[in-house]
């Protein structure tokens, strides 16, 4: 789980739901706004898999 928390992609990816959630409470309720939602969940499935990726590797080399 700590591999996961202190991984810089991971917070950058968690950080920008804060101005995600800015933009939800004004801007208007359309497909535009499911967008920004649904690639804010790729980018953070992104960055998961990664940290898991280069945990796995890393195990492989040992």
């Amino acid at each position: 789980m700590r591999k996961y928390v202190l991984n810089f992609s991971v917070l950058s990816a968690i950080a920008g739901a804060f101005s995600l959630i800015q933009t939800s409470k004004t801007a208007p309720r359309d497909w535009r706004l499911a967008l920004l939602w649904a690639g804010w969940l790729v980018a953070v499935a992104n960055a998961v898999a990664t940290v898991s990726e280069n945990s796995d590797q890393k195990k492989l080399k040992s």
